[in-house]
Order: structure tokens, then sequence, then C-alpha cells
């Protein structure tokens, strides 16, 4: 009789751990639309030179409009990304892909940097995604250098 309240009670925990592991799990999708995001870095690989100045994060030739774009990943799909005053910039589509590992955009996002140029991208490749920030990679080919731009979303 113990053993049968014994082993009641051992599958009963199992149980209601397993479930509640899955309750808690959050997906991609779901992380990607629960907020607004803001790129706070974009570190650069390999660091480039200018005026004597090593430079890894390109943010510093950003303007502070563009620092301050905002990005809403909605749930259907939809990518609006805002300026600083809260103006429509963008609106496209996002996707992610079935491993979660790229994030694939309707419309190119394009940024201009001074010194460089219009900078665009149409996917970003995913290194990993928490409710507190979303990091990826683009490759960026410029002049004769291929750069890895390392963004991170918060």
């Amino acid at each position: 009789m113990k053993r049968k309240y014994f082993l009641i009670t051992i599958f009963s925990l199992v149980l209601s751990l397993i479930s509640c592991s899955e309750d808690e799990s959050t997906s991609s999708n779901d992380i990607l639309s629960s907020k607004t995001w803001v790129i706070k870095s974009k570190m650069l690989s390999p660091s480039i030179v200018y005026a004597g100045v090593e430079i890894t994060d390109i943010t510093l030739f950003e303007t502070d409009e563009t620092k301050d774009y905002s990005f809403s990943f909605n749930s259907d799909g939809t990518l609006v990304v805002n300026d600083a005053n809260n103006s429509v910039v963008l609106e496209t589509t996002w996707e992610l892909n079935s491993d979660e590992t790229v994030l694939t955009f309707g419309e190119t996002l394009i940024y201009a940097i001074p010194l460089v140029g219009d900078i665009g991208y149409s996917s970003i490749d995913i290194k990993s995604i928490s409710s507190s920030a979303i990091v990826g990679t683009v490759t960026m080919p410029f002049e004769d250098e291929v750069y890895i731009v390392t963004m991170t979303f918060k």
C-alpha cells in the first residue's frame, strides 16, 4: 500500500514538473513581439581606425535620430520601425526561420553611416534571443574588407 502511494506521489511530481516547464517556455517569436526593441550597440569586426582612433562600435557614426530607432516585431509578422519622435520610418514584414537562427525582413533595412555611406541588410543571423536582449550578426562587405557587425537589441 505504501508503495502504491509512493509511486502515485512520484508520478504526480514528475507530471507537475514537466507541465510547469512547458508552460514557462516562450518561443522566440513571442519574445520578439513582447516589447519594443532598440539597438544598443553595433560592434564591428575587424575594427577600423579613423583619425588615429580605433572604432569598434559603429553607433558612434550614427546620428542621434538613428540611434533612437525602435523596432516593434508585431505578432502578425509586421515590423514597424519608429524614429525618436515616434514617427514611422519603415513598415515591413519579419520572419524567423524554423530553427530560429535567421531573422529575415521583407524589405532591406538601410542606415546612412557618415564616411561609409548607406549600409543595408535584409536578414540577421541570430546568436541569442532572451527577454532582455537579442544578439545577431550581419556580414557587410566594404571596399576590400568583409566586416561582421554584431548588433545587440535591448
